[in-house]
């Protein structure tokens, strides 16, 4: 696990609620605290779809809204002269990302064993915290899909020039 301190708060909102640098990740959950709490379960309700739009979701192994779908939902939220008093956003690698990811690579874990690689973001107290988690479907003591997944984050904010300290 890998916990940052974003350093640069207002670049960063920008570039995750404004900005295209995260859409391409898939929403478990976000809570965002302004007047009220509004809490999205970013989960896709399959009743909701026609069998055409739902056949197309599946076969690419989506599950969860696309970060690019909720985002509008967020920042329309949070916009305004005041400071949210608090956010916490759970984004999540999509499947076609944990299988390219695991392609290369010699773990003795496929991707099939991968339930999830996760990035979590907590915004409370005028301090923003990003954090990594692995959840893998069964137990192994092997570390390198994490530290894959650390690296890969690491790679991410740095292409992204997103500011950063380790903690």
């Amino acid at each position: 696990m890998l916990a940052l301190k974003i350093t640069d708060i207002r670049d960063f909102t920008n570039k995750l609620f404004i900005g295209e640098v995260f859409d391409k990740f898939c929403l478990s959950e976000a809570t965002v605290t302004t007047f009220n709490t509004f809490t999205i379960d970013g989960r896709l309700q399959k009743d909701f779809f026609d069998t055409d739009s739902m056949n197309r979701l599946t076969e690419h192994g989506r599950t969860h809204s696309l970060w690019k779908d909720i985002r509008p939902f967020c920042w329309s939220v949070i916009r305004g002269k005041r400071t949210p008093l608090s956010f916490r956003i759970v984004l999540h690698l999509s499947r076609s990302g944990v299988e390219a990811a695991m392609r290369n690579t010699d773990f003795g874990i496929s991707s099939e064993h991968i339930d999830g690689l996760f990035l979590n973001l907590q915004f409370k107290n005028n301090s923003l915290l990003c954090t990594t988690g692995t959840s893998l479907k069964t137990f192994s003591m092997d570390k390198r899909p994490e530290q894959l997944w650390d690296d890969m984050i690491l790679s991410f904010l740095s292409k992204n020039q997103i500011l950063f300290e380790r903690l």
